[in-house]
């Protein structure tokens, strides 16, 4: 399960929704999501995906790269919290 989330960049919820298509047991798939998702992991993943994503979006639209970006990480299934955080680093719109 690790190895298929880090590959294809997928999220928690994601990953929850193709066990839970494929008939695998809800207890046996929070199991294998905690395994998964380690401490800081989460974030990682989603910065990663994110700065694969990122160029091919500027390209197309740079007005609309932030929002694009934000919905394509809560597709790959990132909780909201953690796409506002990564949006917000990629794209420079931290205001600290």
């Amino acid at each position: 399960m690790e190895a298929r989330a880090a590959v294809r960049r997928l999220g928690p919820a994601r990953l929850r929704a193709e066990l839970r298509t494929r008939g695998v047991d809800a207890a046996v798939a929070e199991a294998a999501i905690r395994e998964a998702f380690g401490p800081g992991t989460e974030r990682a993943r989603a910065l990663e995906a994110g700065r694969k994503r990122l160029p091919a979006l500027v390209r197309r639209d740079p007005r609309r790269a932030p929002a694009r970006l934000r919905d394509h990480l809560l597709r790959l299934g990132y909780p909201g919290g953690v796409v506002v955080e990564v949006v917000r680093t990629l794209c420079g719109l931290d205001t600290e």
